[in-house]
């Protein structure tokens, strides 16, 4: 069994694109090697997966290419997308606000387990 990789997203927001899509361009990466990907957006990266949010689409130098396409790229490759229970309550948001394949929506104590299991790796961002 390949080692699991979680990208757990602290961090990282729209505030920043530049410096969100190396999250993304990593899982898309692990995803197409056939590694089991997922992302937890925590804070206000859960901001970064909701449908209306306009600032997901703020372009990425060098590539000119918006944030949004870093972020759909690694969710059409596989990465797996959970986000924060708590993130959401606190913004007013609900799973249906998220874009498609990112209505996932876990509590604390599960991404402590996912990221405590011995063939897992996990990056913060």
């Amino acid at each position: 069994m390949k080692t699991s990789l979680v990208l757990q997203l602290w961090q990282s927001s729209t505030a920043a694109p530049q410096l969100a899509a190396t999250p993304f361009m990593l899982a898309a990466s692990a995803a197409a090697m056939e590694w089991p990907v997922e992302i937890h957006a925590l804070g206000a990266s859960v901001e970064l997966f909701v449908r209306e949010n306009v600032a997901r689409h703020h372009t990425v130098a060098p590539l000119n290419r918006p944030l949004s396409a870093y972020i759909e790229d690694a969710i059409r490759s596989g990465a797996k997308v959970h986000l924060c229970s708590t993130a959401l309550r606190d913004r007013g948001l609900a799973p249906e606000d998220m874009l498609d394949g990112c209505q996932s929506v876990i509590g604390m104590v599960t991404m402590l387990e996912r990221l405590a299991q011995a063939d897992t790796t996990v990056l913060t961002y």
